[in-house]
C-alpha cells in the first residue's frame, strides 16, 4: 500500500485538531450553548434553592404580623347545687378577647430579618446558576478534547498500517531488517493500548457531561469550536466580583444577622397584652359587666437573659461578617490564580499554533519521505510520527484547558454569558 501523500497527511491532522470530531457520527450533535439549556433545565439544585427563596419570602411576611388574638369563653358563678345561674346574682356568661403586642420593632426587624434571608436564597439560587453553567462547560470541553484525542490515536494508528505495509514490502526485498517490522506493530500495539485507553477517558468525560445535562441519547457529536466570551482584564474583574452572587448572598445573611441583632434588643421593651372581656348576668336589674385588662411585661433582670441574647447576636453577625470577607478573599484568589493560567494558556497555544505544529507536521512529513527514499532510518520515522501526535494532542490539550480557565473566568464574572 502507498504510503499518504503529505497533504493528505496534513489534512487529516489538521482536521483532528480543529474540525469537528468524526467519533460516532451517528449521535446527536451536542454544541455547548445546547448543554447549557439541558443542565439548567434539569438541575435540582436550581429548583431547590428557588423555593427555599418563594417560602422565606412567604416566611417574612408571616413573621411582621401580629400573634393571632385570643378569645375565651366563659361561665362564671354558677351555683353548684342547681346549676342554674338565675338563681344567683353574680353568675354570668362572659366573652373575652386576648391579644398580645410583642416589644418594641420586634415584628418590623423580625420580617426584616427573614426578607434579608429570602434576598440570600435569591443570591444562592444565581450563584447556583453560575455554578452549573461553569460545571456543564468544563465537563463539556473535557469530553470535546477526549473525542478529538480518540480521533488522533486512530489517525496515527491508520498511518502505522502504512508504514508497515512498507516494511513488509522492504523486508522482502531485503530493504529491512525484521526489527524494522517488530518495531512497527509494538508501536501499533502500544496505540492500541491508547486507544483502549482513551475510549474510557471519553466515557468518564461523558458520564461527567451528564451529571451536569441528565440522559444524552447515544453519544453525542461536539463541535470542536465553543463560543465562549472573553472575559475583561484583571482589573475589571477584581472590580466586579463585589456583586457575584456568593458575595451578595453573603452579605444578605450579614444584614440579616444585623436584623437579628435588632430583634434581640427589642427584648429591653416591654411587651404587653390587651384582655377584654364582657359578661352577661342573668339576675333581675342587674347590670351586665365590662372588663379590660393591660398586662405588661417586666425586664428588670436583663443580665442573664436580655445581655446574653444581644451579645449573642452581635456575635453571629461578627462571624458572618468574617466569612464574607474571607469568602470574597477567596474568590479573589481564586480569580487572580485562573486569570494567570489563563493568560499562559493563551501564550502556549499561540505557540503551538505558529511554531510547534507547522515544525511537527514538517519534521513528520520530511522522515515518511526520506524513509520512503532509504535516506533514512526507522527511529527517526517513529520518532517524527509519535512526536507530531504528541504535539497534537498537547495543543489540543492546551487549548482546552485555556477555555476551561476562561469558563471559570466567567463564573467570576457573575454572568451567564
Amino acid at each position: 500500500m502507498i504510503i499518504r501523500s503529505r497533504t493528505l497527511c496534513a489534512v487529516l491532522l489538521s482536521t483532528s485538531l480543529y474540525a469537528p470530531t468524526l467519533l460516532a457520527q451517528e449521535g446527536l450533535l451536542l454544541d455547548l450553548a445546547a448543554a447549557e439549556r439541558l443542565a439548567l433545565e434539569r438541575d435540582a439544585g436550581l429548583s431547590m434553592t428557588r423555593a427555599e427563596a418563594r417560602a422565606l419570602r412567604e416566611q417574612a411576611v408571616a413573621d411582621g404580623q401580629l400573634p393571632d388574638p385570643a378569645v375565651s369563653l366563659g361561665l362564671m358563678n354558677l351555683p353548684v347545687d342547681s346549676l342554674d345561674r338565675r338563681e344567683e346574682p353574680m353568675a354570668q356568661l362572659s366573652v373575652g378577647i386576648r391579644q398580645a403586642f410583642p416589644p418594641g420593632a420586634t415584628l418590623q426587624h423580625q420580617a426584616a430579618r427573614t426578607g434579608h434571608q429570602a434576598a440570600a436564597a435569591d443570591a444562592g439560587t444565581a450563584a447556583r446558576r453560575l455554578e452549573v453553567l461553569r460545571e456543564t462547560r468544563l465537563a463539556w470541553l473535557e469530553l470535546a478534547y477526549q473525542q478529538v484525542a480518540l480521533e488522533l490515536l486512530r489517525i496515527t494508528h491508520s498511518r502505522f498500517d502504512d508504514i508497515l505495509d512498507v516494511t513488509h514490502s522492504r523486508y522482502r526485498t531485503g530493504g529491512d531488517q525484521l526489527q524494522d517490522v517488530l518495531g512497527v506493530e509494538l508501536e501499533q500495539a502500544l496505540l492500541d493500548d491508547r486507544i483502549a485507553a482513551a475510549r474510557g477517558a471519553a466515557a468518564a468525560a461523558l458520564a461527567g457531561l451528564r451529571r451536569w445535562t441528565g440522559p444524552l441519547e447515544g453519544q453525542p457529536r461536539l463541535p470542536a469550536h465553543p463560543q465562549l466570551a472573553r472575559p475583561p482584564e484583571l482589573e475589571p474583574l477584581r472590580a466586579r466580583l463585589a456583586g457575584h452572587p456568593l458575595i451578595a448572598a453573603a452579605n444578605a445573611r450579614v444584614a440579616a444577622g444585623q436584623a437579628g441583632v435588632e430583634v434581640a434588643r427589642q427584648q429591653y421593651k416591654p411587651g404587653w397584652m390587651l384582655d377584654v372581656s364582657y359578661g352577661e348576668r342573668s339576675g333581675m336589674g342587674r347590670s351586665d359587666l365590662f372588663s379590660a385588662m393591660v398586662t405588661l411585661d417586666l425586664p428588670l433582670f436583663t443580665g442573664q437573659r436580655q445581655d446574653r441574647r444581644v451579645a449573642a447576636s452581635v456575635a453571629q453577625t461578627d462571624a458572618l461578617h468574617h466569612a464574607r470577607d474571607e469568602l470574597h478573599r477567596e474568590l479573589l484568589l481564586a480569580l487572580e490564580a485562573d486569570h494567570a493560567r489563563w493568560r499562559e494558556l493563551h501564550v502556549r497555544e499561540q505557540g503551538y499554533e505558529d511554531r510547534i505544529l507547522p515544525a511537527a507536521r514538517n519534521n513528520a512529513d520530511s522522515a515518511l519521505d526520506a524513509y520512503r527514499n532509504g535516506v533514512t532510518d526507522f527511529t527517526t520515522l517513529i520518532r517524527a510520527q509519535l512526536t507530531e501526535l504528541e504535539s497534537q494532542l498537547q495543543a489540543r490539550r492546551t487549548r482546552t484547558e485555556r477555555l476551561q480557565a476562561q469558563a471559570r473566568l466567567l463564573y467570576f464574572l457573575g454572568e451567564s454569558s
